[in-house]
């Protein structure tokens, strides 16, 4: 071992002097101590001195463990916390290798300068007026600066800067500093994102807001929980009310006429009461006309979504008013040329249904004519005369029910009524039964299970769907010239629905228009034939009329219509 290393090492010359009161000790023992008492003297001082010798190298293990961690922890601050010391005047002292990394600088660059060197040119200065005065008065400050490195780059440091005192009195200063420009920059570019994405939004919601209001068109929003009603601008305006003028939910639904504000109110309520417990909105699509506080009268398609919360209350109802005045003109157009070429075909059939009575009637007034000429009217018997006039009545009374089957097929008032599925069968069969006779077409009729449910709608209607779709089987079977031609109807039901189904068996519909017959005025006929109308009319009607369903197939060698009716309740 280097004898001056030895020498110089506290812990070395404290073993060494522990070491030598022990020899000497041992020496005097042995040789120097005349008395008993003096030796057990010398003896405990030896013992003394080595457990002394003991516990003091515990106690230096000990210190060089700590003094290891502080070397570590020291370590560790100072490769993140940046630490800069100045004296009274705010000139740099001390400054440890953090401090050099982010500013740039090197120590002897920045010993002896001001704190300026790194001030941040924008910087107020009321923020460092308030720093001086904080830390001259004894107290600690604290402050995000923007500071700018050596070479021009802007960080940010979250600062505490305090007093450095002793026996009271201030000495210097003293910064301890967090780098905190990631967060900053994170900060900043979040922030920009979100104006960015607020700017977008603003923009989105301007246009969308004018696409509303150029369409025909309204958005509109009831908050029932803050009682707040919205009606988007142009909407607002094309029903009458002014811009500046605000409007209740309640003012609203008045411009509805009273003899249909409880359907509408109705409608509603059903829509809302048949939410399922699981869905926390439900959709609905209701019609109803209104006029407008200028008096133009309008038919409103009302289509939107009710939100609940978890109470099932209701809270919300919002969608879009759409304008179908037109187009409900149009369907009325096209429901009145469709019942116009119905009427066509009927008088066809009424032709052909009134011949044999009228020609039974002829031959009825023929035979008793040829008797009164034969004989003396006196001579005729009565019960002959009688005979006669009773089919002459029979024959009238059949050209009258024929007559009210015309009225009730063509009438344009629509009317709910009762009735029975299978009694709308029979009538259609009635009106069509000439044509299929004439044809030699084979009707059949079939009922799966009690049908016998009675429903509460638009007789009519349905009649002229069942009627349009025979007329079709017929029209197709008799130009395909098929050899024996047949429809077979049949009635059935399930849990929710009253099928009829109509099934020919002229050989389908061709896979490329298949799904193009229910189309408005697609059409396979000529001309002359027809308008091509009856089909989307007739899923139409079952769709409006009864929240139903008309749908065809290809099956068993010929097209099958399938009319579902949800069944009464």
């Amino acid at each position: 071992m280097n004898f001056k290393k030895y020498v110089l090492n506290p812990r070395s010359r404290i073993e060494a002097t522990h070491f030598l009161v022990v020899s000497i000790l041992l020496i005097n023992i042995v040789f120097c101590t005349q008395t008993t008492l003096s030796a057990i003297v010398q003896f405990i001082l030896i013992i003394a001195v080595i457990i002394h010798n003991k516990d003091d190298k515990n106690l230096k293990e000990e210190f060089e463990i700590l003094e290891k961690r502080l070397r570590e922890d020291s370590a560790i601050f100072d490769r993140n916390i940046i630490v800069s010391e100045t004296d009274l005047n705010g000139i740099i002292t001390y400054v440890n290798q953090k401090f050099c990394e982010i500013s740039g600088y090197a120590k002897e660059e920045l010993i002896g300068k001001s704190h300026n060197i790194l001030r941040d040119p924008e910087a107020s200065d009321e923020t460092f007026k308030e720093l001086w005065l904080t830390i001259t008065a004894g107290d600690t400050f604290h402050m995000v600066l923007k500071n700018i490195s050596k070479s021009g780059v802007p960080y940010w440091v979250d600062s505490s800067i305090s007093p450095i005192k002793r026996n009271s009195k201030i000495m210097g200063y003293k910064s301890i500093r967090f780098d905190i420009t990631a967060q900053v920059l994170t900060k900043k570019a979040l922030e920009e994102n979100i104006n960015e994405t607020v700017g977008l939004l603003k923009e989105q919601s301007s246009r969308f807001e004018f696409a509303i209001n150029s369409s025909r068109d309204g958005f509109w929003d009831y908050d029932l929980s803050k009682k707040e009603f919205y009606l988007s601008s142009g909407w607002k305006s094309r029903l009458g009310f002014k811009e500046e003028e605000g409007q209740t939910y309640l003012e609203y639904l008045s411009l509805i006429p009273d003899e249909y504000r409880f359907e509408h109110d109705q409608a509603m309520h059903d829509v809302i009461e048949e939410r399922p417990n699981e869905f926390d909105f439900v959709h609905f699509r209701i019609k109803y006309p209104i006029v407008t506080k200028d008096g133009e009268k309008m038919l409103i398609e009302d289509v939107g979504d009710a939100f609940f919360d978890e109470q099932r209350e209701l809270t919300r109802i919002t969608g879009f008013h759409r304008d179908v005045t037109e187009q409900a003109r149009q369907a009325k157009m096209i429901e009145s040329q469709n019942r116009i070429a119905a009427m066509g075909e009927m008088i066809g059939n009424i032709a052909h249904q009134w011949r044999q009575p009228i020609g039974a009637i002829n031959n009825a007034l023929n035979d008793l004519e040829f008797d009164i000429e034969l004989e003396d009217l006196t001579h005729v018997e009565a019960a002959k005369f009688l005979q006669t006039s009773g089919k002459i009545k029979e024959y009238t009374a059949h050209l009258s029910n024929t007559i009210d089957d015309f009225r009730k097929i063509s009438s344009d008032e629509k009317v709910k009524s009762n009735f029975l599925v299978a009694h709308v069968i029979d009538d259609a069969y009635k009106i069509v039964a000439t044509e299929y006779d004439k044809h030699k077409i084979d009707f059949s009729f079939f009922s799966v299970g009690e049908c016998t449910c009675e429903f509460i709608g638009y007789e009519r209607e349905l009649l002229q769907v069942v009627i349009n779709i025979l007329n079709n089987a017929k029209d197709v079977l008799t130009e395909k010239e098929i050899k024996k031609p047949s429809v077979v109807v049949g009635v059935s039901r399930d849990d929710k629905y009253v099928h009829v189904s109509v099934h020919d068996n002229a050989g389908g519909i061709p896979e490329s228009i298949l799904e193009k017959i229910f189309d408005p005025y697609f059409t396979t006929k000529h001309e002359s034939v027809g308008t091509g109308i009856g089909l989307y009319m007739s899923k139409k009607i079952i769709m409006d009329d009864f929240q139903g369903n008309l749908s065809v197939e290809n099956i068993d060698g010929g097209a099958k219509f399938l009319i579902s009716i949800p069944r009464p309740k």
